[in-house]
């Protein structure tokens, strides 16, 4: 064989081989570039994790079974957009049941209308033969929406009536329509009830008693204790000195109320009045865990565990004033605005709110004979008590000031066992402040502010002087 022909084979073998390289990577890549359309990998590289979801999220995402899907109605083109196709692209990604569309209102003005969206940053979720509407675009309530879709059946919640209590319903500033609005959207259904007539059905989920003017009888308090007893839930928002003829109810379950008001001088340094005491602390407890947040009271009275430990019941304070504040007893002083601590006062924090915890003896009724004396007999659930010694802070007034609307809603879910739907704490970038040295500022002064502009100069002087000469 001759030079050339060996040349010629050698220059042909190297073309293949080149050729075969190209055509393998090419199709490496078309294989690479499918199997991450179907399998991709997602990696938060940010410090504070800000695009991973939190953990009550995924366990959320674990539930979906069913397709869902997310209409997104944003302004495309704008950051809301981007930042919205980020969080969704993220609930895609570990559940991928879950699928999301953007959808511009003023470019789409007929699905707009279909879904009956009025503003921008609305997300509609669709599945399990139900719809759920988000009017805040954010993790929290787009999960929250997520396990409304997934329960099947709505929380029964009965109000009590027929000593004067709050309504649920109306436009007045002392209803509290907007915790039963916001309730009715998380899949609650909120029903009357007069236990003068009937007891409380065992559909029940919850009881409110919202601060009722007249006592109640005490057929009506045995009806409430034996609900809780089997494992029923109440909440109880009292007002100062009215105690609606549960005071000893109360004291059997260790929840000592008092007839006082609580004043904050505080509040009155911040603009507000000395009887707006502020929440600046709360118990070690699920409902206020990683709660940080002020609620503001109004006119409100002490709630507290009681000095007597009961066996079987476990109690929690939920919410303090500030050390500023006591409670005043007082009510000749309060009626007149003149009021000053004494002796007699107990000084802050003081507890506002409290909840009690049943837990079912293993021992048989009436086996002991301290069961009796303690308040445990009887308990055959785990009924849990809320109590709080304001109604006004969850009225439509001021449920919409401060943490007051999440402080009663975590409350409530709480109670009913909804706690994966307490609030998600919101992720926010450190702040990162840039530290220099002396020298280091001196460059950072001398050199953008003197000798890039120097140096300009001179060359504009320089062309303009040549420029000139010509």
């Amino acid at each position: 064989m001759s030079k050339d022909e060996t040349k010629s084979k050698m220059r042909l073998t190297s073309s293949s081989n080149m050729t075969a390289a190209i055509i393998l990577v090419i199709v490496l890549v078309v294989v690479i570039t499918l199997l991450s359309q179907r399998h991709y990998f997602r990696w938060d590289l940010t410090s504070t994790g800000e695009h991973t979801l939190s953990d009550k999220t995924l366990q959320v995402l674990k539930n979906v079974q069913e397709p869902v899907t997310i209409k997104a109605f944003v302004r495309v083109g704008f950051q809301e957009a981007e930042d919205t196709g980020r969080l969704l692209s993220a609930f895609h990604y570990h559940a991928p049941n879950i699928n999301y569309e953007l959808i511009d209102p003023e470019r789409n003005p007929s699905i707009t209308r279909r879904y009956n969206v009025k503003d921008i940053n609305t997300f509609v979720l669709e599945g399990y033969a139900r719809s759920q509407t988000v009017k805040l675009a954010d993790e929290e309530h787009i999960t929250n929406a997520l396990i409304t879709l997934i329960e099947n059946e709505p929380r029964k919640v009965y109000w009590l009536t027929g000593h004067g209590e709050r309504v649920f319903t109306g436009q007045e500033p002392g209803a509290l329509t907007m915790l039963q609005e916001g309730l009715t959207n998380e899949n609650y259904e909120f029903l009357e009830i007069n236990l003068m007539r009937e007891d409380i059905p065992k559909s029940a989920s919850l009881v409110v008693v919202a601060a009722p003017v007249k006592p109640l009888f005490p057929e009506e308090v045995r009806s409430l204790d034996k609900y809780l007893r089997r494992g029923g839930r109440i909440i109880v928002f009292l007002e100062p000195y009215n105690d609606g003829g549960l005071k000893d109810f109360l004291k059997t379950y260790g929840i000592r109320i008092t007839d006082d008001m609580i004043v904050d001088k505080l509040s009155r340094v911040m603009g507000g009045d000395y009887l707006l005491p502020m929440v600046v602390k709360y118990g070690i407890h699920d409902i206020t865990k990683d709660f940080r947040l002020a609620c503001l009271f109004e006119m409100a009275r002490s709630v507290e565990q009681g000095d007597e430990q009961k066996s079987g019941i476990t109690l929690t304070s939920l919410a303090y004033t500030s050390p500023n504040s006591w409670s005043e007893t007082d009510r000749e002083s309060l009626d007149a605005g003149k009021v000053t601590f004494d002796k007699s006062d107990r000084q802050g924090p003081i507890s506002l709110a409290a909840i009690a915890e049943l837990e079912p003896s293993l021992k048989k009724v009436g086996e002991e004979k301290g069961d009796k004396e303690t308040g445990a007999t009887g308990i055959t659930g785990k009924g849990r008590l809320a109590v709080f010694g304001d109604v006004d802070f969850a009225s439509n007034k001021r449920f919409g000031l401060a943490a007051n609307g999440d402080f009663v809603t975590n409350s409530v879910n709480y109670l009913v066992g909804r706690e994966n739907l307490i609030i998600i704490k919101k992720k926010h970038k450190p702040a990162e402040p840039l530290m220099l040295n002396r020298t280091q500022g001196i460059v950072v002064f001398w050199i953008p502010v003197v000798v890039i502009p120097l140096v300009v100069l001179i060359i504009g002087i320089f062309v303009w002087n040549r420029r000139r000469s010509r």
